[in-house]
């Protein structure tokens, strides 16, 4: 009997009292802030924590905050809240490991503005704890307050993570992020908060982390003046601390006896090497003496990690109130440490975890298990005293070997039928108590439940090039030093590759899978996609949405190899049991040995995943052990759309990667519907007894008599018309005639329906004409291909010393590989803006022209080259490339284009100064050297700009209030005064305004035409003319 309990976690707060004086709230400042909370044994995989940073002011009523500088990274599965008295102490067991230096973080726009962190945890961490703390620092000669900043984190283990912050959709022919490793995000300020974020379970090695200014939409943004706003660089601290494990050693094929307590603090670990001629791993578990009061016991098994109650190959829940052997097989990862947690149930578990059971007992439904329970015999216990939870164990590894006995081509389809269609329907009693007999007879047998693993395995030879990331995979060459072609696949075994991505120097490019049923395609599996007349990419797409992780429990597994082995229709058997009975099934299958194979209809499943290679499953799923995801690649040989399947996978992560693809025939349609009806004339014929019970207003209860009599003879069964046939199925499904039976009979029936067909389009396992011969890339590349679509860039970055692939993309287009197009604008308004930016400056023509009648010859050379680089500045830099002109270099053409309006400030307000000419020349020169150094250091500063202003200002001030003081008259002429300076004044005032505060992206061709414009038309205003700047006599 297995016994159903959880316990709820205890949370308490510890309180601090308060002490007046400075040197109490000093100490207080410094104290961290600790909640002290009893939690479950297999929390959440990641939680967050924050501890805020600030001055504490003197309260009776709000708590001291301590100070992020002092604190340190603290167990806590919860949000730290309440101050203590002491300085924060690292919990028991925590050992800090790293503390990286700080990072300058950039706002983000591309992933090129990424910091990359990284660490790196041990071997047998059972908690990994990471702390961040964001500050501003301020950069300007000025102390300015700087305003936080949102920040965003993403977290990984192994490679870089690939985000994305404009919630952009991913390409489609990404592999999946669920069958990956798991991505931890945190968002916070960048006021001094330090968060912390935990991790259960990590996996061992490199851990990168990304952290950048949080992304906003830069259409919104305004364009600010260098030196206008506060100059402020946000930096971010980061530290990482462990809890180790201390798990037992285990040798395979020796028993080792322990004792299992609820009091322990955590639970009970073990760790064994399965090397990699191991297919199957038996963990044998013996409980000599019942423990009545005590919960359930879990079990987990992970690879490479301490598992949790999300990451696990294997889990099931253990009755310790039974004595006898428990036997639990899982499939192991090839040549990696794998670690067991056994420990009692202290909170819910997840639904899907099956229990298993000691033999000869069987698993109690929810409404006998009360009843059951008061017949067993009560442990002696103590009057008075609770009895302690506490079980004694012998726990024995048992290998089974790859190449053990019975494990052939007939036995791996077998297999493969029998892994690849796992039930998730509850077994009726009949069948859990054979289920359960099969179990007692198991362990005294020293078998396994579960069928081995067999595949065609096909070793590669990987060709590395100089460029970064970039290398390939392919077949051995033969003995002729030739390298194979083509992939032979057959129906039933399906093929295996397994290739390896290196550490850190692999990581920064996209692994590349692509295969096709044409061999004319092995030189542009991958480059073909980037036509736009290529459509293949679309097969992928549909298998890459809504992937959602199934479990299979094993219990309905080891009960649907017993039901479908003792039913009359052999789901487990290969695909030629259904087409001997059938004549025209035979007949067809007849007919596919004289046809040429290629004419078949053949489907292709591929599989790819790190660590854990999958079974392909009809129609589009691939097993990995217990966990159903849809295939990476689905093909077939129908069409020229449908026969080529590509699969990318950015930043791969380091390990050993498989690539299983299985081979499914198809009959013709003639076939498929006789297969049809033959799976309901076997269904019909297992559930004949329904008939018994069936009355009117039944519709079959007219003929009921002679249903049951033609069920009962095959001879009849085989001659019955397919009208009948399908009337009986509906009868026995329809709830007038089945009653409350009729939802359980049509889940059977969809169970029954669904084997069949796979059995039918497995058909070729034991025909030699259901194979095929397909052509496949294993590459990896910077970017997506090598390339970033039509309107993108691939550039290599380096952040923290590693290096990394990354697409800039032009146009606004967006996305990972530059194909989203939502935000791209029309070509009209292209064109428009690039004119406008272009054309405003050619109001500059008046102003010359105005220079040269006044005498002023040098300034207007300077305003028409002023107009001149603006121009072509802005024709170079505008037209998104597709109406973009550029006459040099445009680092070039922005030098110059500063250069000159500046030196046009600098001559304009030494020519409103009215000072000697032998002056004016010594003046222009040093402003045109000094503006150069000032243009080519920091063109965009403010003091740039601001320096020949202010200069140009004071020369007026002084030589107009020398030549007034000379004169004893109001210099210069009063019209001047009172009229086309102020309009002068205003328009550089309008325009001074526009450049600085109004610019944004969306709308900075219109205000940056206008600051063209009004800066032109205040040069006719201010640049002094002989008739209305001196003053008459």
């Amino acid at each position: 009997m297995c016994s159903r309990r959880s316990s709820r976690a205890s949370c308490g707060t510890s309180s601090t009292p308060w002490v007046l004086g400075v040197v109490t709230l000093t100490l207080l400042t410094l104290a961290p802030s600790r909640s002290l909370c009893s939690v479950a044994p297999h929390p959440a995989t990641s939680t967050v924590s924050s501890v805020t940073s600030s001055s504490v002011a003197s309260s009776s009523s709000t708590a001291p905050v301590p100070d992020a500088t002092t604190a340190r990274p603290t167990i806590s599965a919860r949000q730290d809240a309440g101050p203590t008295e002491q300085p924060t102490l690292p919990p028991e067991g925590q050992i800090p490991l790293e503390r990286l230096p700080s990072n300058t973080l950039l706002k983000y726009t591309a992933y090129k503005d990424v910091s990359i962190l990284h660490f790196r945890i041990p071997t047998d961490t059972r908690t990994a704890f990471f702390s961040f703390k964001a500050y501003e620092e301020s950069k300007g000669a000025f102390q300015r307050n700087c305003k936080p900043n949102d920040i965003t984190l993403h977290l990984k283990a192994g490679s870089y993570p690939v985000i994305s912050p404009e919630n952009i959709t991913f390409p489609k022919h990404f592999l999946n992020a669920e069958e990956r490793f798991e991505i931890h995000s945190l968002q916070f300020k960048s006021d001094s908060t330090t968060r912390r974020l935990s991790i259960e379970g990590p996996h061992p090695g490199n851990w990168f982390a990304v952290a950048f200014i949080s992304w906003t939409d830069p259409n919104n943004e305004r364009i600010e003046q260098q030196g206008l706003a506060a100059s402020c660089e946000t930096l971010l601290m980061s530290e990482m601390a462990v809890v180790s494990a201390r798990p037992q050693l285990l040798n395979v094929d020796v028993r080792y006896e322990g004792t299992l307590a609820a009091d322990q603090p955590e639970p009970r670990s073990f760790k064994f090497f399965v090397p990699h001629n191991v297919s199957i791993v038996t963990w044998r578990l013996s409980i000599a003496q019942p423990c009545f009061n005590c919960t359930d016991v879990s079990f987990h098994v992970q690879a490479s990690a301490l598992p949790t109650a999300r990451n696990y190959l294997q889990n099931a829940l253990i009755c310790p109130n039974q004595t006898g052997d428990v036997s639990i097989d899982f499939y192991p990862h090839e040549g990696a440490w794998h670690y067991v947690d056994m420990d009692f149930t202290r909170e819910t578990l997840p639904t899907a975890i099956g229990a298993i059971v000691a033999p000869g007992y069987r698993t109690p439904n929810e409404t006998t298990e009360p009843e059951e329970r008061k017949q067993q015999p009560a442990a002696p216990t103590t009057a008075g005293a609770p009895e302690a939870q506490m079980v004694a164990y012998t726990v024995e590894l048992i290998y089974h070997d790859t190449y053990d006995a019975g494990v052939g081509p007939t036995a791996a389809a077998a297999a493969a039928a029998t892994t690849t269609t796992p039930s998730t329907e509850d077994p009726t009693p009949a069948e859990s108590g054979d289920a359960a007999e099969d179990s007692a007879e198991g362990p005294a047998a020293d078998t396994k439940s579960l069928p081995n693993r067999s595949f065609d395995r096909y070793p590669v030879l990987r060709q590395t090039y100089r460029e970064f990331f970039m290398f390939d995979y392919d077949l051995l060459p033969d003995v002729n030093g030739t390298v194979p072609v083509t992939l032979n696949l057959t129906a039933g075994v399906p093929a295996l590759m397994k290739f390896d991505v290196n550490d850190v120097y692999d990581i920064g490019g996209t692994l590349s899978f692509a295969v096709a049923m044409r061999q004319d395609l092995k030189g542009s599996l991958i480059d073909a996609r980037h036509e736009s007349t290529n459509e293949h990419a679309s097969v992928v797409a549909e298998k890459l949405i809504d992937v959602q992780e199934e479990f299979v429990p094993e219990v309905d597994l080891m009960t649907t190899t017993t039901t479908t082995t003792t039913t009359t229709t052999t789901t487990t058997t290969t695909a030629s049991t259904t087409t001997s009975t059938t004549p025209s099934s035979a007949g067809e299958a007849g007919k596919g040995k004289t046809a040429p194979a290629g004419k078949a209809n053949q489907t292709v499943i591929v599989c790819l995943r790190l660590e854990e290679p999958g079974i392909p499953t009809w129609p589009d799923k691939c097993v990995y052990g217990r966990h159903i995801y849809p295939a990476a690649i689905v093909i077939n040989n129908t069409d020229a759309d449908t026969n080529t399947g590509l699969v990318h996978v950015p930043f791969p992560e380091p390990g050993s990667w498989y690539v299983t693809l299985g081979l499914f025939c198809h009959g013709t349609e003639a076939t498929a519907r006789s297969t049809i009806i033959d799976s309901v004339k076997d269904f019909v014929r297992s559930y004949r007894a329904t008939l018994t019970a069936m009355r009117a207003p039944c519709s079959c209860a007219d003929r009921l008599s002679y249903y049951r009599s033609c069920l009962a003879d095959d001879g009849c069964l085989q001659a019955l018309n397919e009208t009948e046939t399908l009337k009986i199925k509906e009868c026995i499904m329809d709830a007038k005639c089945t009653g409350g039976r009729s939802d359980e009979m049509a889940r059977k029936f969809e169970q029954h329906h669904k084997y069949a067909t796979e059995q039918s389009v497995q058909g070729g396992v034991a025909d030699s004409t259901c194979n095929s011969s397909v052509v496949f890339t294993i590459s990896s590349s910077p970017c997506v291909a090598g390339r970033c679509g039509r309107f993108g860039r691939c550039y290599h970055y380096m952040s923290g010393g590693f290096v990394f692939s990354t697409c800039l993309c032009l146009r606004n287009y967006r996305g990972w590989d530059c194909t989203e197009d939502s935000q791209v604008p029309s070509s009209a308004s292209i064109l428009l803006a690039s004119l406008m930016l272009t054309l405003s400056n050619l109001l500059f023509l008046p102003s010359i022209f105005y220079a040269v009648k006044r005498g002023y010859h040098s300034e207007a050379i300077i305003y028409f080259f002023a107009m001149f680089f603006s121009a072509f500045y802005h024709a170079c830099d505008s037209g998104e490339e597709e109406f973009s002109f550029c006459l040099v270099k445009i680092g070039v053409l922005q030098f110059c284009d500063f250069y000159c309006g500046l030196l046009a400030i600098w001559v304009t307000l030494i020519a409103m100064s009215n000072i000697r000419h032998q002056l004016v020349s010594l003046l222009h020169m040093l402003g045109a050297i000094l503006l150069a150094f000032g243009t080519e250091l920091n063109k965009q500063s403010l003091w740039v700009f601001l320096a020949p202003a202010l200069t140009g200002i004071c020369l007026i001030s002084v030589s107009w209030g020398l030549r007034c003081r000379k004169t004893k008259r109001c210099f210069p002429a009063r019209s001047y005064l009172a009229l086309y300076l102020p309009i002068g004044s205003v328009l550089v005032m309008v325009g001074l305004v526009c450049f600085a505060f109004l610019q944004t992206k969306q709308n900075y061709h219109i205000v940056h035409s206008i600051w063209h414009m009004v800066m032109a038309l205040s040069i006719l205003c201010l640049l002094p003319d002989r008739k209305t700047f001196h003053p008459k006599c």
